[in-house]
Parts: C-alpha cells; sequence; structure tokens
C-alpha cells in the first residue's frame, strides 16, 4: 500500500504490514517549503516573501483590514468634532427666491411705489406682481450651548473629541489582541514544523520495533500480545504523524492568510525566536496605569461624561442669535431694489417640567460613576498584569522541567546505544527509550511554544509598554 504525502513532498512507502518508511525528499527541504530557515536562503520566486516574526507583525499592524477600519474610524471621528466646531462659527449662506403675488398687499417690503396719497395714506392695493429676490446673509451664533461665538471651546465639540479618543483607545486594543493572535498563528507554524519531524522520526522507530516484533513472532519468539502491541504503537505513531503533516500545512496557510498571501508567497523563520529580558514588574505596572489603552479609554469617558453635564446644563441658559441679510428684490419687468435687514433673536427656556434640570442631574450622575469607574479599571489592569507575570513564571518553570527530562531521556538513550554496541543492551530497551526521548521532546516544543507565547501575552497586557520580541 503507498500512502503519498505530496503536499510537502514526503513519500511513505510500506508494506501490507506498513514496515517500511522511506523519506523521498529530505525534510528539512520539505520543512523549508512551509518554512524557510534563515534570511539570506535561497528563495525560489522574485515575489516570494521572507518574514520573521518582527516583520511579520510589523505588517499586520500595517495591513489588518481590522487595524486600518479603526484608523479609519478615528479620523471620521475627528472630522464629526471639527464639523460641530464650525456650526458654532458664523455662517454665510445666500438666498435666492422667485415669486408671485396676486391679490390685495400693503405698501412696504414688496417696494411698491408709494401711492399718491402720501405716505401717512397707505390703502390696501389690489395688485398683481411677480418679483425675485436674492442675496448674501451672515447667521452668527452669538451664544449657543455654553459657547459665545464660538471663542471657548463647546460642550458638544469636547464631547466629540471624547468619543473620538475612545474609539482610538479601543482601537489600540483591537491592535493589541490582533498582534497576539497573529503571534501566536506564528510561532504555532514553527511549532508545527518542529513536530513533524519529530513525528516522523517516531513513526520510523515504531516501524523498526514492529518489524523486530514480526521477525521474532515469526520465529515463535514473541507472543501475540507482544506483536500486537508493537502494531498498535506503529500504527498510532502513523496517524499521529499524518494529523501533525496536515497541521503542518494548514498552520502556515493560517499565517499566509492573515496577510492576504498564498503558500507560495511566503517563508517564515524555522528557529523560535529569542525574546528579551522581562522587565520589572512594577515598572511596567507603573507604566500601565498612566498609559494603558483601558486607562486613558476610561479617562477619556470621563472627559465625555463632564462635557455631556456642561452640554445639559447650557441648555437651560437663553440662545442668542444674530442675522443679516442682503437682499436684492423687484419686479420682473423694470423696478428693483435693495435692503439689508439685520435682527437679533433671542430664545429663552420658561418651563418644561423639568426636562433640562432632569437632564443635567442624569448626566451628573454618570459623570460620577465614570469616574468611580476609573480604580476599578486601573486595578484590573494591574491583576491582569500580574497574572500573566505568573503564568509566564510558571511556564518557564515547565519548560525548564521538559529541558531536564529531555536531558535525562537522552542521557539513558545514549547509554543504552553504548551498550548496544557491544550486544550489552536490548534492541527493544534501545527503541523504547528512543520513543520517549521523542516524547519528551514532543513535550518540549509545547513548553517552548508555551512560554513564548506567555511572552506575547504579557506584551498584549502591558499594551506595548513592553516588546518580547527585540527590533
Amino acid at each position: 500500500m503507498n500512502n503519498c504525502f505530496k503536499s510537502i513532498g514526503v513519500c511513505v512507502t510500506s508494506s501490507s504490514a506498513f514496515n517500511k518508511l522511506v523519506v523521498c525528499c529530505a525534510l528539512f527541504s520539505v520543512t523549508f517549503q512551509l518554512s524557510a530557515g534563515e534570511k539570506g536562503a535561497p528563495l525560489e520566486s522574485k515575489n516570494v516573501v521572507l518574514l520573521d516574526l518582527r516583520d511579520f507583525i510589523d505588517r499586520i499592524a500595517a495591513e489588518s483590514p481590522r487595524i486600518l477600519a479603526s484608523r479609519l474610524d478615528v479620523a471620521a471621528a475627528d472630522y464629526e468634532a471639527r464639523s460641530a466646531y464650525a456650526s458654532y462659527l458664523p455662517h454665510l449662506v445666500g438666498e435666492a427666491r422667485i415669486g408671485y403675488v396676486r391679490g390685495k398687499r400693503l405698501i412696504g417690503f414688496t417696494g411698491l411705489d408709494e401711492p399718491r396719497g402720501g405716505i401717512n395714506n397707505r390703502p390696501e392695493i389690489p395688485v398683481d406682481r411677480s418679483f425675485t429676490q436674492e442675496g448674501p446673509g451672515l447667521v452668527i451664533p452669538v451664544f449657543k450651548e455654553g459657547s459665545f461665538l464660538g471663542i471657548n471651546v463647546p460642550p458638544e465639540v469636547q464631547r466629540k473629541r471624547a468619543e473620538r479618543e475612545i474609539i482610538k483607545f479601543r482601537g489600540s486594543l483591537t491592535t493589541s489582541d490582533l498582534v497576539l493572535s497573529a503571534t501566536g498563528a506564528y510561532l504555532s507554524s514553527i511549532k508545527a514544523t518542529h513536530l513533524l519531524e519529530l513525528r516522523r522520526q517516531h513513526y520510523t522507530v515504531a516501524a523498526k520495533e514492529a518489524e523486530r516484533v514480526e521477525n521474532r513472532a515469526s520465529d515463535n519468539l514473541a507472543t501475540a500480545e507482544e506483536l500486537g502491541a508493537a502494531r498498535l504503537l506503529r500504527e498510532t505513531s502513523r496517524a499521529s504523524f499524518e494529523a501533525e503533516r496536515v497541521s503542518a500545512v494548514y498552520s502556515f496557510l493560517a499565517v499566509a492568510d492573515l496577510l492576504g498571501l498564498n503558500g507560495n508567497q511566503l517563508r517564515i523563520q524555522e528557529a523560535y525566536p529569542k525574546p528579551a529580558a522581562l522587565p520589572d514588574f512594577e515598572m511596567v505596572a507603573k507604566l500601565s496605569a498612566l498609559d494603558h489603552p483601558k486607562v486613558r479609554l476610561q479617562e477619556a469617558a470621563i472627559n465625555g461624561a463632564k462635557a455631556n453635564v456642561a452640554l445639559q446644563r447650557s441648555r437651560q441658559y437663553p440662545s442668542v442669535k444674530a442675522e443679516s441679510f442682503d437682499f436684492q428684490y423687484g419686479d420682473f419687468h423694470g423696478q428693483a431694489a435693495n435692503q439689508w435687514v439685520s435682527f437679533m433673536s433671542v430664545s429663552v427656556p420658561v418651563f418644561d417640567f423639568g426636562e433640562a434640570a432632569f437632564a443635567t442631574r442624569s448626566a451628573s450622575v454618570k459623570m460620577r460613576a465614570e469616574s468611580a469607574r476609573l480604580l476599578a479599571v486601573r486595578q484590573d489592569v494591574r491583576k491582569e498584569l500580574l497574572d500573566a507575570f505568573v503564568e509566564l513564571k510558571q511556564t518557564e518553570a515547565a519548560f525548564a522541567k521538559a529541558n531536564s527530562d529531555v536531558a535525562e531521556q537522552e542521557r539513558i538513550a545514549n547509554r543504552l546505544r553504548e551498550q548496544a554496541k557491544v550486544d550489552q543492551a536490548l534492541l527493544s530497551d534501545l527503541n523504547s527509550a528512543e520513543l520517549k526521548l521523542l516524547d519528551s521532546k514532543e513535550a518540549l516544543e509545547q513548553a517552548h511554544y508555551d512560554v513564548l507565547f506567555q511572552y506575547a501575552r504579557v506584551q498584549r497586557v502591558s499594551a506595548g509598554a513592553w516588546e518580547w520580541v527585540p527590533r
């Protein structure tokens, strides 16, 4: 039976007992099709991009659609705040009208001639008349919602600016989450590549052990239970190798998809990156308490609530507006006149059944709630950072233990290899030791991935106050 893993260049050929493994292409060549080793390695195409983790993170931050959408939201909010501020400044407008008057009219603004009876004798004159009216106008909000002539920043504009800051810092949190997710995908691809090689080796040893037991069974030197156990181990190892082959392919494709590339356009580093030294916890905690996006977001929410209180309070005051218009008016057939008109309007709230007062009280209570929430946010940020540091230390301890286990299994396997050379160790013991060594190396790979991902998590929790991948 033949089973060719052509997608990554590995061809497994086996008999009906699946007892022989032949690697048609070197696995490291195959691995480099999934992830290139180091910069400077020959690339297959000019269009191939080789990215280490630092470059990958930078490209994610620059090209991610979600991050781009967050930046556009900030820009839109900024323009909205500017538009709100412009509404409190003088406006130059223009008017143009055309109409027709039929019936009795009083002399006055229509531009009719003075009647023969004199200025004190102004009878209603039946008239049919068409007219035009056009000219510029100036509208000045003298006092509007707490702003005098737009000199001071209106509360509504302050509220809009606070909303812009909230959107901005939410975008920062989105960026941190996406960078962590992308980092996990990149590290998973490296881990899958390493595990693929380890499981290939595991299958090789398991197949060798199964072949040895089958040969002994043919000479009636092995029991049926021993033969069944050896074959089960081989099949289990083979299934594990196949599963990891699929995982390696898809984990790499997941990395490429994050940049909108296909598998033939991207190469990534083979080895895990070396993390930067972990900073002092108190230093990072102090920086996060002052500049963490969650803290800054809550401060912006407080500023917005304060501006809303001022806005609601200003609506209890009178509003004043000055308007001036220049009219060109007259008949289609001749007479025309020009007139400049200016007037000031004052709107005074008299009685609204407490609408404005209750709205102001509500805004004031909300402001106090947002202020109280700031301390809770700072406490949550510190706790989340502390949890991340504790978990990182735990994963580092697990990584150290996995290293120790590999060293111990390596010592046992080396001793049995030396003894086997002089026929002082059983081949079954050596194969068993080799399999245990490979199992411990797989555990080490997982522990290595876990500790690096926790470094990335500390970076996300600190919101970039510290970067675990040095530039």
